[in-house]
């Protein structure tokens, strides 16, 4: 098996976008991510997996904060702009967040959000998986249907 093969075949995995944010030594950073669940809830936990060749990767581990933006359809080109097709700096401009508990940055329109610190670390090949304990959590907007990633291409769910 190559890593093509495996490509091909998680193309065929809807996953909801999200958007995972964090803060280091002032700055924010950002990444448009599929690669998120949720593990537990009591306490609330969830993981992110981060390519460890990804410039957001050592600011979350060395923040030890993250936040998971659930975006909507309508946030498709946000997620196109975190998807690394545009530098760092400008990836917030003129986008409206706030923060929650963590300092993180919560996109004000984005679905929903979960505000994490770091708990566990774990090398996975060529990520890493975060696990965060939920610190805050808030729908945003409770009739928005999420975006979702599948075979390549941005999909809505059909209310």
């Amino acid at each position: 098996m190559t890593p093509d093969d495996m490509k091909q075949v998680m193309r065929r995995w809807a996953s909801t976008v999200t958007i995972i944010t964090t803060k280091h030594d002032g700055l924010i950073y950002g990444l448009t991510a599929t690669a998120f669940s949720s593990l537990a809830v009591d306490p609330p936990m969830v993981f992110v997996c981060i390519n460890t060749k990804t410039r957001t990767h050592p600011l979350i581990d060395a923040s030890g904060i993250f936040c998971v933006n659930f975006l909507t359809p309508e946030m498709q080109s946000i997620s196109d702009r975190f998807a690394g097709r545009m530098p760092d700096t400008e990836r917030f401009a003129g986008l409206a967040h706030h923060v929650a508990a963590t300092g993180a940055p919560v996109l004000s329109d984005a679905l929903a959000y979960l505000d994490c610190k770091v708990v566990e670390r774990h090398l996975g090949g060529d990520h890493t998986i975060f696990i965060g304990q939920v610190l805050a959590a808030k729908v945003q907007q409770p009739e928005a249907s999420p975006l979702i990633y599948f075979n390549g291409s941005y999909r809505k769910i059909q209310n």
